[in-house]
């Protein structure tokens, strides 16, 4: 049985050996930069030790600031010791200490900065804290680092100072870089094991009993088997991302093709599926061989000149990596307010429970008082039905417009870059087409190449993969205007409106609904919109019944169609018929009906009481037609009823006037 034990380690000597371990890897790292991202004219365009520095102040404190000044201190000695003599070794550690003071200063202020906007919350997990981040500990801090080191090695004669400006902007830049795609991965994985702790020890405690434990057969049915289980299947699918990753950075690295963009959807794939730790560590892979690569004069970003060769690898390095830590605190957000929605339902759901208990007791107990008494209950009854329906629809409504927004900005961003990416395909395929002019006879070896590629194949397909998602992105575009307009949350309550736009949004909502299946074709819908003008009114709460009416329509003819094959369907298409028109110079009429199944005429008088519903159990609360019923008649001054034929369909008409007396 594990217990929790006093740390077997002093704090002051568990801060010493931390410390120890940073400058190691702050040292090891900057060597392992030098020797494989370095160019010939010994330029390192990212330098990931500062990464390393900042995640592990932003993890343990300012108490790393000592691990950071002698790793940094270590790693710049070896590059600018003099050994010509004792006194010249000594003269060339000033600098050097300078630079290991500047770099400690920088990471601890862009910590401190940090800290101080984000009231010492994981930056990672909101847009703002992400931008907050990359601004103060990935922007500014770098500023002391590069200022402190190019003046110490100008004062030193190392760099002249005609090119202090050009040395500072590169090591200002290698610095940003660092940050931007070393610290996101210490820090994602840092807040894992914080959050998962528990079940780590669980797992590495159980996976160190013996074999013979009588307790291993329950053991491996109890629910941990099923975290081994995922576990297995996120390697599987991370092993599968690795080579995918690989395979396109051969191609666009190693074979010259310029298809160094395509590895973003992969890290995109990696942050739906790998979460946040999976999708840094990806992006870091990704910019790690393009580092690699250029620095070898490979891939698309290599050039003669050095400083684009630079520029143009680390604005690849800028937009994947703001690109990624944007889209995973997006996913962090989104998921965040999913559970708080789900908490607020169960809570909700108990509070119904209770509230129909409670209302129960309380009418057993108005049983036996005077008629007075019941009906003072049954105004309040209503009153808190049409408060909790109040509050629900406002939560959801917020919910709707929140996740509009937020998939409103990376969707202008990808939708912005796709023309950009298709002149540029089209650049390169008219290079192509250039060299097969001027060269028409190509090599063998290159022949063959060609023939397995088949360049005009691709040329064609990459025309429609271009047009496809163009249209998914405008297809989501219009989505996210439809979920805006539905809600209306940005827009006063009363206001003049169109209501056919009203209409329109509800319909693009519900799409997943209308749209066929293998066991049916799709619901047709047919409008029948007249010349209205715009009428005065709460839309946000006049889509609402738009949504009830139409959501009872789809259910009426899903229920009809039971049963029936999938050519009599065809044959007798399920219809929803919605019509508007202006019958007075202050009253307009909304007709919805459908060709479904119909209501009987006992049901037809009750259709409109609170609680009333003709689902099972778990499919309805019966309160849809009856809020719409209040929003309608109540809110709005006008009429909603029913007319139906059982077998033939179901018809709801809404009148309201066009500049309505607002009532309560």
């Amino acid at each position: 049985m594990i217990q929790q034990k006093n740390p077997i380690f002093p704090d002051a000597l568990r801060q010493i050996g931390g410390n120890v371990v940073l400058a190691f890897a702050y040292y090891e790292m900057a060597e392992i930069s030098r020797h494989l991202a370095s160019t010939p004219q010994d330029v390192t365009p990212v330098w990931p030790p500062d990464g390393i520095a900042a995640g592990a102040v932003l993890l343990f404190g300012n108490g790393m600031g000592y691990g950071v000044l002698l790793g940094s201190f270590f790693a710049n000695f070896w590059a600018f010791r003099d050994s010509s003599s004792f006194l010249s070794l000594l003269i060339s550690t000033l600098p050097v200490f300078l630079i290991a003071v500047g770099t400690t200063l920088g990471t601890i202020l862009g910590a401190f900065l940090l800290r101080k906007t984000t009231n010492l919350r994981y930056p990672l997990e909101r847009v703002t804290d992400v931008f907050k981040f990359l601004i103060f500990t990935g922007m500014v801090g770098p500023i002391i680092n590069a200022t402190v080191g190019v003046a110490s090695l100008a004062l030193s004669g190392k760099v002249p100072f005609s090119a202090y400006g050009t040395v500072w902007l590169t090591w200002w830049i290698s610095n940003v870089s660092g940050i931007f795609i070393v610290t996101p991965i210490l820090l994602s994985f840092g807040q894992f094991i914080q959050k998962n702790q528990d079940l780590i020890f669980s797992l590495l405690s159980r996976s160190s009993m013996s074999e013979d434990d009588e307790n291993l057969p329950q053991t491996l049915h109890s629910p941990g088997k099923s975290y081994f289980l995922r576990f297995w299947l996120v390697v599987v699918e991370s092993v599968i991302l690795m080579g995918l990753v690989i395979l396109i950075s051969k191609v666009a690295f190693g074979d010259g093709y310029h298809l160094e963009y395509m590895l973003i959807p992969m890290l995109i794939w990696s942050a739906f599926r790998l979460g946040q730790p999976g999708a840094t560590l990806f992006t870091f892979i990704v910019a790690a061989i393009a580092v690699i690569a250029t620095v070898n004069g490979k891939g698309g970003f290599a050039s003669q000149n050095l400083n684009q060769s630079l520029i143009q690898l680390q604005l690849f390095i800028a937009v994947i990596t703001l690109t990624i830590l944007v889209l995973t605190a997006t996913i962090a957000e989104l998921t965040q307010a999913q559970t708080k929605l789900r908490l607020a339902f169960a809570e909700l759901a108990q509070t119904n429970e209770t509230l129909e208990v409670r209302v129960q007791q309380r009418t057993e107990e108005l049983n036996e008082k005077n008629t007075i008494l019941q009906q003072t209950l049954e105004k309040l009854k209503k009153t808190q039905l049409q408060m909790l329906h109040s509050e629900k629809m406002s939560a959801l409504g917020q919910m709707v417009a929140g996740v509009a927004h937020e998939i409103n900005n990376p969707i202008n961003f990808i939708y912005g870059n796709l023309s950009h990416l298709s002149g540029h395909i089209q650049d390169l395929l008219t290079v192509l087409q250039a060299y097969q002019q001027q060269y028409p006879h190509p090599s063998q070896p290159l022949q063959a190449q060609l023939d397995e590629i088949d360049p005009e194949f691709i040329r064609l397909d990459l025309a429609k993969i271009m047009e496809s998602m163009t249209s998914g992105t405008e297809r989501i575009s219009h989505i996210v205007l439809s979920l805006r307009n539905f809600s209306r949350l940005d827009q006063a309550e009363w206001k003049p409106v169109d209501i056919h736009q009203g209409i329109d949004s509800t319909l693009v909502i519900l799409q997943h609904r209308l749209q066929g299946s293998g066991d049916r074709p799709q619901i047709q819908v047919i409008k029948e919109y007249g010349d209205l003008p715009r009428v005065e009114c709460d839309a946000a709460s006049l889509n609402q019944v738009f949504m009830n009416l139409l959501n009872n329509a789809i259910d009426a003819l899903e229920a009809s169609d039971q049963g029936r094959s999938f050519s009599d369907i065809s044959a007798n298409l399920t219809t929803i018929s919605i019509q508007t028109c202006q019958i007075h110079t202050n009253r307009v009429m909304i007709t919805i009906s459908d060709n479904g199944i119909g209501i009987p005429e006992e049901m037809r008088s009750k259709i409109f009481d609170p609680f009333f519903t003709t689902k099972a159990v778990g499919e309805g609360t019966g309160l849809g037609l009856y809020m719409s019923y209040q929003i309608v008649n109540h809110k709005h001054g006008g009429k909603l009823w029913c007319e139906s034929t059982p077998g033939q369909g179901t018809k709801f008409m809404i009148e309201i006037p066009v500049t309505a007396k607002r009532l309560t």
